[in-house]
């Protein structure tokens, strides 16, 4: 009897948490995804589970998730960090971000292009990097994705930045542009502005236009950004 009260506790009880995680998932005040793409990294790892709500405040340079409507690229919910609202400057010159003239790069970790050697490739392939994160250039030497923490002075490195224009960029903005030199712009009225922490791997504002406000959908809450 004394075991049986128990049980039928518990099971009250678990019963009650999983009719409120329904009820926070439907509302939105709990929403959780698998990342599948490293477009957020450092901050949002690749293959990792996101937390997210509705009810947080979606301040600016935070990660928000929004939906993605442009019919030209894959569509769906991308999480990445809100850079400009209604009436903001963005520039990027040379991978540096500037919002109304303000450098920002340094106000959270992101990754940029680097060009690497043979010697630095194998020694992040061998903590674990994938070997499809690098593209040669020539014999010795390779592009990747590396956050400054990444760096070390036993290796060669060097930022690499694009200068040709990109046809994605040129189709959505109808600009000469790229994603090392973006801009400037300014955010039209009842839109936002997203930019992946991953600089030179990201499908985001840059190419895919500017979001509609109505289309966030909720703030990462976890990983903490």
């Amino acid at each position: 009897m004394f075991k049986s009260k128990i049980f039928n506790k518990v099971l009250l009880t678990g019963s009650f948490i999983v009719t409120l995680i329904i009820i926070a998932k439907l509302s939105g005040v709990l929403q959780y995804a698998l990342l599948p793409t490293a477009g957020s990294e450092p901050t949002l790892k690749r293959g990792g589970w996101l937390f997210m709500s509705n009810i947080l405040p979606y301040d600016k340079y935070k990660i928000l998730a929004y939906n993605q409507k442009n019919p030209d690229h894959f569509p769906g919910v991308y999480a990445q960090r809100l850079i400009g609202v209604e009436g903001d400057r963005i520039q990027i010159k040379n991978g540096d971000l500037y919002v109304n003239d303000s450098l920002i790069n340094g106000n959270f970790e992101i990754n940029q292009a680097y060009k690497i050697d043979r010697g630095f490739t194998n020694y992040l392939i061998g903590k674990g990097a994938l070997n499809e994160d690098f593209y040669p250039i020539d014999e010795n030497h390779y592009i990747t994705q590396l956050s400054k923490k990444d760096l070390t002075k036993d290796y060669f490195f060097e930022r690499y930045t694009t200068t040709e224009t990109d046809p994605y960029i040129f189709k959505t903005f109808g600009k000469k542009w790229n994603a090392d030199n973006f801009g400037p712009l300014t955010v039209p009225p009842g839109k936002v502005f997203f930019l992946g922490d991953n600089r030179n791997a990201s499908l985001d504002s840059r190419f895919v236009g500017f979001a509609d406000q109505e289309d966030i959908v909720g703030r990462v809450f976890y990983p903490k950004n």
